[in-house]
C-alpha cells in the first residue's frame, strides 16, 4: 500500500491532466478509448477521469455540443484538448504526455487543423479560453506555414465578436504595433473581428499609415468592424 502526504497528493493533482469521456451503449470504439483512459488513471498519468454514458445522461453532452462518441477531453494547467472518434491506446498516451508540455496547445492546434478538425479545436478553446493565447503565438511565429495560417484564420473567424477574442485585444494591439507588415495586417483584421468599438480609433489611425498595404488593410478592417457593430 502506497501512502502519500497531502502536500504530495495536491502537487500531483495540480500538474497531472484530468480527463472527461463520453460514451454510448453499442459504440464500437468506446471500449478501446475507455480502457486506455482507465489504465492511464490507474498508473497515475491522469488525476481524474469522469465517464458519462449519453444514452443515460446527455445533459452535459448537449451543453458541450457533442455530436458523436467516443468524445474525450484532457485538461492540464497548460492545455485544453478535445478529441472525437477512434484513437488508439498509443495515440491517447502520447496526447496525455503532450498535454503537460509548454508547447502542448501549439502541437494540438497544428495537428488537428492539419487533420481538418477545425470545430474540435474550437470546442477545446471554448472549454478553456485562456488557451487562445497559443493561437496568437502561432500567428506571430515566422515559421508557421501558409497552410497552417489559413487554418488559424478559419479558427479566428469562428470566434468573431466573442468574449474569447475580445480578451485577446491587448495581444492583438501589440501585434499590430510590431515592425512587421504581415503581422500588422493580420492583427488589424482580427481586431476588427472582435466587434469591439474601442478598437475603432486604433484601426482608424492605421488608415493614415505610411505603408500602403497597412493603410488598405486598415480601411478594410474598419469596414468589417463597422458592419459587425451595426449587426
Amino acid at each position: 500500500m502506497t501512502n502519500l502526504t497531502q502536500d504530495k497528493q495536491d502537487q500531483l493533482s495540480i500538474h497531472t491532466p484530468q480527463a472527461e469521456l463520453f460514451i454510448a451503449s453499442g459504440c464500437a470504439h468506446c471500449p478501446t478509448v475507455m480502457s486506455q483512459l482507465c489504465e492511464l488513471l490507474k498508473v497515475g498519468k491522469l488525476s481524474q477521469l469522469k465517464i458519462t454514458n449519453i444514452a443515460v445522461d446527455n445533459e452535459r453532452a448537449t451543453l458541450l455540443n457533442i455530436r458523436s462518441v467516443p468524445w474525450f477531453s484532457l485538461s492540464a494547467p497548460l492545455s485544453s484538448m478535445v478529441f472525437s472518434g477512434n484513437y488508439s491506446a498509443k495515440e491517447i498516451s502520447q496526447w496525455v504526455e503532450t498535454s503537460q508540455t509548454k508547447e502542448a496547445m501549439v502541437s494540438y492546434i497544428e495537428t488537428l487543423l492539419k487533420e481538418g478538425n477545425l470545430m474540435t479545436v474550437v470546442q477545446a478553446i471554448q472549454l478553456a479560453p485562456q488557451t487562445f493565447a497559443s493561437v496568437i503565438d502561432m500567428l506571430k511565429d515566422e515559421e508557421t506555414s501558409i497552410d497552417l495560417r489559413i487554418g488559424l484564420d478559419a479558427l479566428l473567424e469562428n470566434f468573431t465578436a466573442s468574449d474569447t477574442l475580445k480578451q485577446q485585444t491587448a495581444a492583438l494591439l501589440k501585434m499590430a504595433s510590431e515592425d512587421n507588415v504581415r503581422l500588422q495586417i493580420d492583427a488589424l483584421h482580427y481586431l476588427a473581428l472582435t466587434a469591439d468599438i474601442n478598437n475603432k480609433a486604433f484601426i482608424k489611425e492605421k488608415t493614415l499609415d505610411e505603408d500602403k498595404q497597412i493603410r488598405e488593410a486598415a480601411v478594410e478592417a474598419l469596414e468589417t468592424l463597422n458592419d459587425l457593430i451595426e449587426e
